[in-house]
């Protein structure tokens, strides 16, 4: 089985950022072949980013069902979208689906993907894959059994500016010997919300730390061996669930590797969701690479409040990346190939946060083992 041709991260551009627009064609596609999908979850990653990416993609893939607990929020997707609306996942799974979007929090994953699999769906799940690597391993195992394909919502892989960065690496053989990579941000919600809650979300390392995780090992092309981190509790609502919203991570890879990784909800920002801001550099043999949106001016608004500008609605990617990403899952479902980001990918994401928070615990470093 090979690799799929990722028509928006393979065919790359040059220079940084002089196109953001996907380019379609609006003839693409045979409407009587296009894939049957249906969404679980209608809350705010489904709002924000696959929404308007499906709606991109009408011309491959159909809604033809939204299922989410909330009875109010399933029937305004299904009226946006054309599908039928459920309740009950039970009632959802009998429906003539090709594949399934698995947008949910991230304790309810596993459940959910396993089922979605043993009713002969395909299916995508955003990251984390799910709340520990028992049961990323479960859900993998499930599919291979099932003959079914399973993919992790790892956006930042089908993101133009990292895309772009990685290939200027190989392009410029600056081989990078020491990666920072960091993510930061207020996180919006308040201290009853599941995020906060580790036993749900996994707290900062797991929700945010797999995409630098992630990051790392792509932009290095390189193993894990160790891991050393450090977490804090800066604010009240960290310290009222006992997790962590601020945590740095030190890691270790193959080759002599050093990845640095700084993830935080901790950023005093006023407006909603924060800024999310990005922060990369890159030190090889061969030279140097920086990025950061900071690099830029920034325009404040004065309206009621002091606003800071910004660039996506996710803040954290472009939302060209989740259209390049679910158009790239349903090629490789056409074409019953191998994504350029697997499911094993996400699994040694989330164990090398899970590494993190064990150092965390133990206060020392922690040797990371990848199968």
């Amino acid at each position: 089985m090979g690799k799929c041709l990722h028509s928006q991260n393979l065919n790359l551009h040059r220079h940084f950022f002089n196109s953001f627009s996907p380019k379609i064609n609006p003839g693409e596609g045979n409407m009587s072949e296009r894939l049957k999908v249906g969404v679980i979850g209608c809350g705010n990653i489904f709002n924000l980013a696959h929404k308007p990416a499906l709606r991109s993609l009408r011309t491959i893939a159909k809604v033809v069902a939204v299922m989410d607990i909330n009875e109010e929020a399933a029937k305004k997707a299904g009226k946006e979208l054309n599908a039928k609306v459920f309740t009950s996942l039970d009632e959802f799974l009998e429906q003539d689906m090709d594949v399934v979007e698995v947008l949910t929090p991230t304790y309810t994953h596993a459940e959910i993907a396993i089922k979605a699999l043993k009713a002969g769906k395909h299916v995508i799940v955003e990251k984390p894959i799910a709340l520990t690597s028992e049961e990323a391993e479960k859900m993998i195992k499930e599919a291979e059994e099932q003959g079914l394909k399973l993919f992790v919502g790892h956006v930042r892989r089908f993101d133009k500016r990292w895309t772009q960065i990685k290939e200027v690496i190989k392009t410029r053989n600056i081989l990078p010997m020491q990666i920072r990579k960091i993510e930061v941000q207020h996180l919006p919600f308040p201290a009853d919300y599941w995020y906060w809650d580790e036993s749900k979300s996994g707290g900062v390392i797991i929700d945010l730390g797999v995409h630098v995780t992630d990051f790392l090992r792509w932009f290095f092309e390189s193993e894990p061996v160790e891991v050393f981190a450090v977490g804090k509790a800066i604010r009240g609502e960290a310290r009222v669930n006992k997790t962590y919203d601020h945590v740095v991570m030190f890691i270790k890879f193959e080759g002599n590797k050093t990845g640095i990784g700084e993830v935080s909800w901790s950023y005093p920002m006023t407006p909603k969701y924060g800024v999310f801001y990005h922060h990369l550099d890159i030190i090889g043999k061969n030279g140097r690479i920086r990025y950061t949106p900071l690099d830029t001016p920034v325009v404040g608004v004065i309206k009621s409040s002091f606003e800071m500008p910004r660039f996506s609605p996710m803040l954290s990617t472009f939302p060209q990346a989740f259209e390049a990403e679910l158009r790239h899952f349903f090629e490789c479902i056409k074409s019953n190939c191998e994504p350029v980001v697997t499911a094993r990918d996400a699994l040694i994401a989330l164990q090398i946060a899970e590494k993190a928070r064990e150092s965390i615990k133990k206060g020392e470093p922690v040797k990371v083992e990848v199968n």
